[in-house]
């Protein structure tokens, strides 16, 4: 994939962004625990006491500081205060007139920066002005770049022409990525020779596609019994002190296993999308968290309830019975986390394997908590 076409594409994702949430002419305004969360067509950010700020908009000003983290989207962002925090920027035009005491991240089509870094800078469009210092590294993709500044840390430029100002500098080292090498140049203002390299572009490629190493299998196996262990232990830890529960969710999803796949799917599906929902408001940001959370409750629960059950399952097939005992519980538990772990390593399949485990286990807790099929498993 070619560099112009990833930053167009950044670009009418950002702009499509902006115009999905600009659609409404009036602006939405939310602060909640010292955040603001701002959408419409023409957004200004200002106040006191901001921590961070979310904004999206066809136009985008931020106007006063901030005292954390600022994201970003729109088709034309003006930073003209300062962020205390990172930076992230998403646009056509994006114009940083302030400085930013972490990094900025930045990827649009025109891209100007005036205001001090005191971090790394990563910038991608198609034209790329560098006017202020940057305290950190910076990594710059443009088809036009102006660099005019100094760089603290290292300077890593992928670019078809560039131009150096007057007050250009780089303390570190400096690597040029293009087409024609024979025509970049970079002058001994900017950084001595020595600690000057440039590049054909397709070097970047290869660099990003080193061989992978020899497998380490004393690592693999380390790895492997790490996981055993920990799946083993928890599962272990809930049967001993909650039995009840565990013995009622295993008879739950084995009276109807399909009942508590279909189950596990929809309830992680539906906290998988509530994430989008809650993102294309912008407002429902706040909640995106507890929807996250819900989702590695509900992925790692039903990994060790599925665990469990072929557990319980395997300890009863050899002969002995439902595990009560603390023992036998810890038998039954580190035997499925063994299975499932083996059921990890299958080439191909195994990760189908593993994905029916927690969704069986995440529908046996879906159907305990919603009481479907309590009655058919008491009987």
């Amino acid at each position: 994939m070619s560099r112009d076409f990833l930053v167009k594409s950044l670009a009418c994702l950002a702009v499509a962004l902006a115009a999905s949430v600009a659609a409404a002419e009036e602006t939405q305004d939310w602060r909640f625990g010292g955040d603001a969360y701002l959408a419409g067509r023409t957004v200004s950010a200002t106040g006191e006491n901001i921590h961070d700020l979310f904004a999206a908009g066809q136009h985008v000003t931020m106007g006063s500081p901030i005292t954390g983290a600022a994201h970003l989207a729109g088709q034309n962002i003006v930073i003209g205060a300062r962020v205390g925090g990172d930076l992230y920027a998403a646009g056509q035009d994006i114009d940083l007139a302030a400085p930013v005491a972490g990094a900025a991240t930045l990827a649009g089509q025109a891209l100007t920066v005036k205001g001090t870094i005191s971090g790394n800078l990563r910038a991608m469009g198609q034209q790329v002005r560098l006017e202020a210092p940057v305290a950190g590294s910076a990594v710059i993709g443009a088809d036009e770049a102006l660099i005019d500044a100094e760089i603290s840390g290292d300077l890593v430029l992928g670019t078809k022409t560039v131009t150096w100002g007057d007050g250009a500098t780089v303390t570190g080292k400096v690597q040029v990525y293009t087409d024609t090498p024979g025509e970049v140049t970079v002058p001994s203002s900017v950084a001595p020779a020595e600690r000057v390299s440039i590049h054909q572009a397709k070097e970047f490629e290869e660099a990003k596609a080193r061989p992978a190493p020899a497998r380490n299998y004393l690592s693999e196996i380390r790895d492997w019994l790490g996981g055993v262990l920990v799946v083993g232990i928890v599962a272990t830890l809930l049967a001993v002190f909650a039995p009840g529960l565990m013995d009622r969710m295993r008879r739950r999803s084995l009276a109807h296993p399909l009942r508590a796949g279909l189950a596990g799917f929809v309830g992680l599906s539906a906290l998988v999308g509530s994430i989008l929902l809650l993102a294309m408001t912008v407002i429902g940001l706040v909640l995106v968290p507890f929807s996250l959370l819900g989702v590695l409750v509900l992925g790692f629960g039903g990994y060790i309830v599925g665990i469990w059950v072929i557990g319980a399952w395997l300890h009863d097939l050899i002969g002995r019975g439902q595990p009560v005992t603390p023992g036998e519980c810890a038998l039954a538990a580190f035997g499925g986390a063994a299975i499932g772990a083996l059921i990890w390593n299958i080439p191909w399949v195994g990760w189908l394997g593993v994905m029916a485990i927690f969704l069986f286990g995440a529908g046996a807790i879906a159907l305990r908590v919603t009481g479907i099929g309590a009655q058919e498993a008491m009987v």
